[in-house]
């Protein structure tokens, strides 16, 4: 009987023990399954707030579209008025309700242009964490756009500056009127003269106006397709 019931205790151990490690067994399965939740919860909310911040982002790069497609539309009209002033000088035919005479000398040895836009939206999409989505693509393609052509844009302006400067380096040291012009904006008839009328004056003119309207107008004209044609994608991807 003593050895029946010494049996019978062994076999209550080890149901007990069985018991045991199947409840263990069953409490690391369930934390692993909560811990497995918690974090597919935290990457799901960390995924919700980087859609979110990405939608925001878009918001803002296409308002910012909008005002660099406007300032485009502006300096292409100020490009064309500045044109007229060179085509008077050259003696081609011109628009002459565009053309002030009292303005077209200091427009054109002075007046530098520039576009000037903002490089905030390569700003925003570069320290942007994207999200795998079609928006998200096409804004690193409209950050690409814009480097390309701020890079671009630099190398001509900085061309038609020292353009500008090599022209006026040469009335400075060949025009003995040229100090009166500068200082007193005074252009007396041997400066109009000279101005209006000497052949290498227009030459250096008309490589200055090469480089404003076939060169700088032609590639700020293809900037202004393509933000229209990005603003488009971008619209279509939201």
């Amino acid at each position: 009987m003593k050895l029946f019931n010494k049996s019978r205790f062994k076999m209550l151990q080890g149901k007990r023990l069985s018991n045991y490690i199947v409840y263990a067994l069953g409490e690391i399965i369930l934390v692993v399954i909560g811990i497995l939740i918690a974090l597919w919860i935290n990457n799901w909310n960390k995924e919700q707030q980087i859609a979110t911040a990405n939608n925001d982002l878009q918001e803002k790069v296409l308002a910012q579209l909008d005002r660099d497609i406007n300032a485009i539309e502006d300096f292409s009209k100020e490009l064309n008025i500045l044109d007229q002033y060179f085509l008077k000088l050259l003696k081609r035919a011109h628009d002459s309700t565009l053309v002030n005479e009292n303005k077209m000398i200091s427009a054109v040895l002075f007046d530098v242009k520039d576009l000037g836009l903002s490089k905030q939206s390569v700003n925003w999409i570069d320290a942007a964490q994207l999200d795998n989505s079609k928006a998200s693509e096409m804004l690193v393609n409209v950050s690409q756009m814009y480097k390309l052509y701020f890079k671009n844009i630099d190398d001509i302006e900085t061309f038609i500056y020292k353009k500008t400067t090599s022209n006026l380096e040469y009335l400075e040291a060949t025009q003995s009127w040229y100090t009166a012009l500068i200082t007193d904006l005074n252009c007396n008839a041997d400066c109009s003269d000279y101005l209006l009328n000497d052949p290498s004056h227009h030459a250096r003119i008309a490589s200055l106006r090469l480089l404003y309207i076939d060169n700088y107008a032609e590639l700020v004209r293809a900037f202004y397709f393509d933000l229209k044609h990005y603003k488009e994608q971008l619209e279509t991807s939201l």
